[in-house]
């Protein structure tokens, strides 16, 4: 048996619209915080911001292709998936633009030596 709650009385388990937006920001702040935590401290510091501006492109090509399989709508009132991949791109590019050319060689060296090696 279905239980219903009568018209006007929200559920308790039912979260406000307005709180409902800022919970979503956070949990998305909080899921690129916790991976880019991760990168810092496993990588040495030269190599952070490449790696940081390729893992964040690969992530903006992913929302956009999720964007472009969902038929996401252009709505200028919410924050849409394509506005998503659009900062995400800005975010690689600013990465890219403030790393340094002799890491990016650095790093692939390394990624070509560890293949020889295997």
């Amino acid at each position: 048996m279905q239980r219903r709650n009568p018209a006007g009385l929200p559920s308790p388990w039912r979260v406000p619209e307005p709180l409902r937006a800022h919970a979503t920001i956070a949990m998305m702040v909080a899921t690129g915080a916790v991976p880019l935590m991760l990168l810092t401290s496993l990588l040495s510091r030269p190599l952070v911001l490449p790696v940081i501006c390729l893992a964040v492109m690969a992530c903006a090509a992913a929302a956009s292709l999720l964007a472009w399989m969902s038929d996401a709508s252009d709505d200028p009132q919410r924050v849409t998936t394509w506005d998503v991949a659009g900062a995400l791109v800005f975010i690689g590019f600013a990465a890219g633009m403030l790393s340094n050319p002799e890491h990016v060689i650095h790093l692939a060296d390394n990624a070509t030596t560890l293949k020889v090696r295997e």
